[in-house]
């Protein structure tokens, strides 16, 4: 069973906690609708005493961190004013620590990062918080890589979201990691699609695709970004970076983590996916757009990746943008 823990937190944004709550419970009730392990989804306080939050609601924690659980996700709240003030910061970072080492992924929320950064657990890694602490948080830790132009970081476990809305496309992103992008999509759709920006559009990540040492590739990347409309061949990849299609292959693979062509596909869905939301043009026309030529593979690729025809997602979407 994966263990998830959301920190309840004094004067925390209430919305900072529900709403991940909402999200990891509405992906458990896919699962055990699919008939697979759910989620453990608990609420975890530095102390048993209940929590005020920012809103006036008051939560009342499940657990606390004095206990000997192992959690395999871990959720920091955003607080308003002074992110530090009355949190016993000497007590919560080392079980942070052990946290990690254990395994735990961790994610915070707004000026959740303080927390991370009190911990050392931010060391010269990027990190981002909400922007209206940007300069003192720049002041307060100068040994963290402030990244002040992307909403989401992620470093080797450990995820900073700057707002609310992006802890939401953080955990579609979690959740399509851990248990496939058919739950990931059912889920989003549950919160809200149309306001929702794809993790991979603005986040910063340490070993994402777009940011290696393979200049070569780097450079067929952005060709393909650009040229991803047209029919495209692997000895046509081959012929634009100068490689052989075999050294192509070994050295797309190790950049990226995909094949050439599978990364093409991947372009091409989010453009489609794109359109879905955004145009009026026929499905054929979006495949053809997106240089998918034939629609029926074109919506095969699509309900393999996304869980549903494009038909069927452009309905849902729509559903919400435009019904009276």
């Amino acid at each position: 069973m994966v263990n998830i823990a959301l920190i309840a937190l004094p004067n925390a944004l209430t919305s900072s906690i529900s709403l991940p709550a909402e999200m990891l419970n509405a992906a458990a009730d896919q699962l055990r609708i699919q008939r697979q392990p759910a989620p453990r989804v608990s609420l975890v306080g530095l102390t048993r005493q209940k929590v005020n939050t920012a809103g006036g609601l008051v939560l009342e924690p499940d657990l606390t961190i004095a206990a000997s659980n192992t959690y395999d996700l871990i959720i920091l709240p955003t607080r308003w004013r002074q992110p530090l003030k009355h949190i016993n910061v000497a007590r919560l970072s080392p079980w942070l620590r052990s946290q990690y080492d254990a395994g735990a992924t961790l994610c915070t929320v707004g000026t959740g990062s303080y927390l991370l950064a009190e911990a050392g657990l931010l060391e010269k890694r990027p990190a981002t918080t909400h922007w209206h602490y940007f300069d003192d948080f720049a002041q307060r830790y100068p040994q963290v890589e402030l990244i002040r132009n992307y909403l989401i970081t992620e470093s080797e476990r450990i995820y900073c979201a700057g707002s609310i809305n992006s802890i939401a496309d953080l955990l579609v992103h979690l959740i399509g990691e851990r248990w496939g992008t058919t739950v990931a999509h059912r889920v989003e759709r549950q919160f809200s699609p149309e306001i929702r920006r794809p993790f991979h559009s603005h986040a910063y990540r340490v070993g994402q695709t777009d940011l290696h040492r393979d200049e070569a590739i780097a450079a067929l990347q952005s060709w393909l970004a650009k040229h991803l409309h047209q029919p495209i061949a692997l000895p046509d990849l081959a012929a634009e970076s100068g490689l052989s299609t075999r050294s192509l292959s070994r050295r797309f693979k190790r950049a990226t983590g995909q094949s050439p062509l599978d990364y093409l596909n991947t372009l091409r869905l989010r453009a489609a996916r794109e359109l879905l939301q955004q145009s009026n043009l026929a499905v054929g026309e979006i495949a053809q757009t997106v240089g998918i030529g034939d629609p029926n593979y074109f919506s095969r690729l699509f309900r393999r990746e996304y869980g549903e025809t494009p038909v069927n997602y452009r309905r849902n979407v729509r559903d919400k943008l435009f019904r009276a």
